[in-house]
């Protein structure tokens, strides 16, 4: 009697928890975005109480796609998963919720909640459409273009909010400064990485497909 191959009955199940697990997402960024946008003009105080908490939470929470890529569950390389996910996190944990007043009052903070939920609102979309054939041409060309001006932006904001953490920073402790003009550093490498990276996805993934936009 021939040896039925697992793999069949194990592609069902994936694909259910990958599409729901993108489009919790999508879903979850849009609603960052939506709160960020009414409360932009409060950029004192309302805006960073209203989606702080929020969108630590979600970001934090995106680590399970290191899991992910390093269980084979996605195809994205683990370095590059763990490069964007993780400076992410350093970000909302190290920045934001250990210097609120210095992340609160900066236009910075706004900018880079903007840049992260448009293009993960984009990103997790295309992700949960893609894994049934249905994402159109048009978010296709979104996915693989809105990087250009959305990386520079978010890369810059998340540089400017470490920057402004040294002085809160070296009150609580001298080793702090340290640590972040470290992690300054380290975006000077991990940048190309991440801005090749996606430039090199954007030619196979729009390769003989015209786009009328």
């Amino acid at each position: 009697m021939p040896v039925r191959s697992l793999a069949p009955v194990w592609h069902q199940p994936r694909m259910l928890y990958l599409t729901a697990c993108n489009i919790l997402f999508a879903s979850l960024w849009a609603s960052v975005f939506f709160k960020a946008i009414s409360h932009a003009r409060d950029v004192k105080t309302g805006l960073f109480t209203a989606t702080e908490p929020h969108a630590r939470w979600i970001q934090t929470a995106s680590l399970v796609e290191i899991l992910h890529a390093a269980f084979g569950l996605i195809k994205s390389p683990v370095r590059t998963t763990a490069l964007q996910v993780v400076t992410r996190v350093i970000q909302v944990w190290m920045v934001w919720h250990s210097f609120p007043q210095s992340t609160a009052t900066s236009h910075a903070y706004l900018a880079l909640l903007l840049a992260w939920s448009i293009a993960d609102t984009i990103r997790y979309t295309y992700l949960a459409l893609n894994m049934h054939g249905k994402a159109p041409k048009s978010l296709v060309w979104l996915r693989y273009t809105m990087f250009y001006p959305l990386y520079p932006i978010g890369i810059g904001a998340e540089w400017w909010l470490l920057c402004r953490a040294i002085t809160p920073g070296a009150k609580i402790n001298s080793v702090i400064p340290p640590i972040i003009y470290f992690c300054l550093i380290l975006y000077i490498p991990g940048s190309y990485v991440m801005y090749t990276y996606m430039i090199k996805q954007r030619k196979k993934a729009l390769r003989g497909t015209r786009m009328s936009l």
